[in-house]
């Protein structure tokens, strides 16, 4: 076997061919979000989508947002578990127009990574697709981009962008807030990416795995304020004893 030529793309660290791989192996899951507006398939340089649809509102606005997972990609990394990180990318970034009141139309994502791992790829786009699935949204193109000496070889990162519709008389927000509306309060499911620099760091001082299980602390039965704004600090919750505890939105138990 003869030595690679050293100004080759294999010779800097880059594996076209593991690439390609990763693309093929990733079409059936990317293939199981498509919505009739889709035009074209995986592989080209843009996504494509068919805004005739949208003829039907009387003033649409498009709504769109992009993020990433935070932290937690080192959480899937260590426990080498990355098909369901895309379902908390999906949800960052559908959550953010779904709140306006989009409906979520299509998303792309961009994965960077030190080594392509072809396997490894498919799984993180699979669990995009499979949460695009649930949320309604196609998933009509990405990146996936190797950046050896920039990246390790086991190490990631992941982000996405969302595009969505809504009637223009129809946006959700504060100024539709009115004395006597209700707010609800739903229990999460656990935490979910924001605040995870504290998840870490509450795992390292109390010297915890990652696969340690720990009960869900019952909440005061005094009901409290739900804060939810957005930015670096995590979303807190009034209604649990002590020192304010990090919690998503949406997840104040009253």
């Amino acid at each position: 076997m003869t030595a690679p030529d050293p100004v080759t793309y294999a010779a800097a660290g880059v594996d076209v061919e593991a690439g390609d791989r990763a693309v093929e192996l990733m079409k059936e899951w990317v293939a199981k979000t498509r919505r009739p507006e889709v035009v074209g398939g995986l592989g080209g340089f843009a996504g494509l989508f068919d805004v005739s649809a949208l003829l039907t509102y009387r003033r649409p606005l498009l709504a769109t947002s992009t993020d990433g997972v935070g932290t937690k990609v080192q959480i899937a990394q260590r426990l080498d578990k990355h098909d369901t990180i895309g379902f908390d990318l999906v949800g960052m970034v559908v959550d953010d127009i779904v709140v306006a009141g989009a409906e979520p139309l299509f998303m792309t994502d961009y994965v960077c990574t030190g080594k392509v791992v072809p396997e490894r790829i498919a799984a993180l786009v699979s669990g995009i697709a499979q949460a695009c699935v649930v949320a309604g949204c196609a998933l009509v193109g990405g990146e996936t981009a190797e950046h050896p000496g920039l990246l390790g070889p086991d190490e990631y990162d992941v982000a996405g962008a969302v595009t969505g519709v809504v009637e223009a008389d129809e946006v959700l927000g504060p100024d539709r807030v009115r004395p006597g509306d209700v707010l609800l309060g739903m229990g999460s499911s656990g935490l979910h990416s924001n605040g995870y620099s504290l998840v870490r760091r509450v795992l390292e001082v109390a010297g915890w795995g990652l696969e340690r299980y720990v009960d869900e602390p019952r909440p005061h039965a005094r009901r409290g304020a739900c804060s939810s704004r957005r930015g670096s600090t995590p979303r807190t919750c009034s209604t649990w004893p002590g020192p304010r505890a990090p919690r998503t939105a949406s997840t104040c138990t009253p």
